[in-house]
């Protein structure tokens, strides 16, 4: 009984790793495929509750979460006169989450799927490149599943994976997981990591996810005189240059793409600085407008020729959609982790769980990383596996 016990509690968190697995495709009205991860967590959650592999709820290190959820449901009760929207439902699902990691026992179990997928994508990412491979598109009927062709001189593509929100996004989840892996394996397997988590996120060609992914390397390993972790970094990057590398940081109309989510930022902070006083404090609300280079208005002005997005910075869009009070009562819910992080400083700067929310952090300036739900919730599993350190003081 008791081993049967155990085997629910790592399927529970085996079905974490499906959702960045599973692409946005449409099974009825009211379902995608992306959605039956999460359905099979909160069935095997409630079970679990009933066998009693989950016995306690820790309220007081989740208050900050509850609060968040609350504050958003009214929020969106007062503007669009429902108080359960798409946010709401993935922040419960993220405190679920916590909840669940802080009633697991043995945490090592989370680094098994973590290194697993990191490896499988940067696998994806290689090899459907060099074939040119590509699985079709998703509900959103846009970039491809694999290599996406395009007229660009110094490559024909650039990969794309199973999550939404597109090449750098795929990049940004591959750079993350390769951090949080590389740093956390002390066997010559790190190595191995870095090569291939190098290569594949430079093959989705997103910038900022292979600056970010450098960036954090070389932290650590010049932090800790790892010269051969130096090296093995080295490497990757000196193959790339047959595949771009420099062309891709300075060809001129590549810096288009630099030039719009500037363009977007830009609108969306004088937008900040020039509404009233209740729209700053409040926000606009979840789903009630969108973005085009220099213009940010509701969504249903925008015509059915342009795709809306966010500003291409998650802070700036948590701002937009909830104001200054719901983006401050956000930012407390990693108090407690960021107040254990600064009590001991020194080993916590090269910590793998510290260094994969830092480059979440980093990675969510460029791009809408905490609205994308296929990777921020890795970002919750992490902050929930921080709690649960602080809570049992490992």
């Amino acid at each position: 009984m008791a081993k049967y016990k155990n085997q629910l509690i790592k399927l529970q968190f085996f079905v974490i790793f499906l959702i960045p697995l599973t692409p946005h495709i449409k099974i009825t009205n009211f379902l995608q495929l992306d959605d039956l991860p999460v359905l099979l967590f909160l069935i095997l959650f409630f079970v679990n509750i009933y066998i009693k592999n989950i016995q306690k709820f820790y309220f007081k290190e989740v208050i900050p979460l509850i609060i968040f959820i609350l504050y958003i449901s009214i929020q969106n009760f007062i503007f669009n006169n429902s108080i359960i929207f798409s946010d709401s439902v993935r922040y419960i699902f993220y405190l679920l989450l916590i909840i669940s990691i802080l009633n697991l026992k043995d945490l090592r179990l989370l680094d098994y799927n973590f290194n697993f997928l990191m490896v499988g994508f940067s696998l994806f990412s290689v090899l459907l490149f060099l074939f040119e491979i590509n699985l079709g598109v998703d509900s959103y009927e846009y970039w491809k599943i694999g290599f996406n062709q395009n007229e660009w001189i110094f490559t024909n593509g650039r990969m794309n994976g199973f999550q939404a929100g597109g090449p750098n996004a795929f990049g940004g989840l591959i750079a993350i997981l390769t951090i949080y892996c590389a740093t956390s394996n002390h066997s010559n397997l790190k190595y191995f990591y870095i090569f291939i988590g190098i290569f594949g996120c430079f093959l989705t060609y997103s910038r900022a996810a292979l600056i970010v992914l450098v960036f954090f390397l070389l932290f650590h390993t010049i932090f800790k005189k790892d010269y051969k972790g130096i090296l093995v970094i080295l490497i990757p990057l000196l193959i790339t240059l047959n595949f771009g590398l420099i062309e891709r940081f300075t060809s001129e109309t590549e810096t288009q793409g630099v030039e719009d989510r500037i363009q977007m930022q830009q609108t969306s902070i004088a937008d900040i600085s020039s509404r009233g006083f209740y729209e700053n404090l409040f926000g606009y609300g979840h789903g009630n407008f969108g973005i085009v280079r220099n213009e940010i208005k509701p969504i249903s002005e925008f015509s059915d020729s342009v795709r809306p997005t966010g500003p291409h910075n998650s802070f700036i869009f948590l701002l937009l959609d909830y104001g200054v009070v719901g983006f401050l009562i956000f930012l407390f819910i990693f108090i407690t982790p960021f107040m254990y992080f600064l009590k001991n400083l020194k080993l916590n700067i090269i910590d793998p769980d510290y260094l994969f929310i830092g480059a979440f952090v980093g990675l969510s300036l460029t791009g809408d990383f905490i609205q994308n739900h296929s990777i921020s919730v890795l970002f919750f599993l992490i902050l929930g596996k921080l709690y649960s350190r602080i809570v049992n003081k490992e």
